[in-house]
């Protein structure tokens, strides 16, 4: 899953993958500057909750989905 955000004219992406190889789940957030923060989890439950951390947090930041 991609999710699209938006601040002041600048773009950040959100992304979601499910690696069948391994079996964890990775979160990849692209900031405007090309940078990346990668997170990785095992469990759906973890992934459901850091997620929606991290979402409040980029709201918090000003980030707003596109």
């Amino acid at each position: 899953m991609i999710w699209f955000f938006d601040r002041d004219g600048e773009k950040l992406r959100y992304e979601i993958s499910h690696d069948r190889n391994n079996g964890r789940y990775k979160v990849v957030i692209t900031r405007p500057d090309g940078s990346e923060d990668i997170e990785e989890v095992d469990e759906p439950t973890e992934l459901i909750e850091r997620s929606v951390q991290l979402m409040n947090s980029l709201r918090g930041e000003g980030w707003r989905v596109a």
